[in-house]
C-alpha cells in the first residue's frame, strides 16, 4: 500500500512570486515543492523563526520556499517562493 501523501496548497501570492522566476529557477522550485508531498520536512530544511509551523527550503541556493506544515490534515501550504533578501521572512 503507497503511503499517503500531503495535500499542496500554493497560496495565490506564492503564486505571482513564482511568475516572476526565471524558468530555470522555477523547474527547480516545482520539483522541490513536489517532492514535499513524500516528504514535507526534507533534509537541509529549516524552521522559520516566528511564526509557528512555517518552514523553508533552500533552492538554487538564493531562492527559499516558505510554506506551513499541517499534520493532522496532512496538508502543506507554501505562502511564499522568493530571492534570498531581507523580504523573504514575512
Amino acid at each position: 500500500m503507497p503511503a499517503k501523501k500531503y495535500e499542496l496548497y500554493i497560496k495565490t501570492s506564492a503564486r505571482k512570486e513564482m511568475r516572476n522566476l526565471p524558468k530555470d529557477v522555477l523547474q527547480g522550485v516545482h520539483r522541490a515543492i513536489r517532492s514535499l508531498r513524500q516528504e514535507p520536512r526534507p533534509r537541509g530544511c529549516r524552521k522559520v523563526r516566528g511564526r509557528e509551523g512555517a518552514w523553508r527550503i533552500v533552492v538554487r541556493k538564493d531562492y527559499r520556499v516558505l510554506y506551513m506544515v499541517d499534520d493532522t490534515a496532512w496538508r502543506i501550504e507554501i505562502y511564499s517562493v522568493a530571492r534570498r533578501e531581507k523580504d523573504t521572512y514575512r
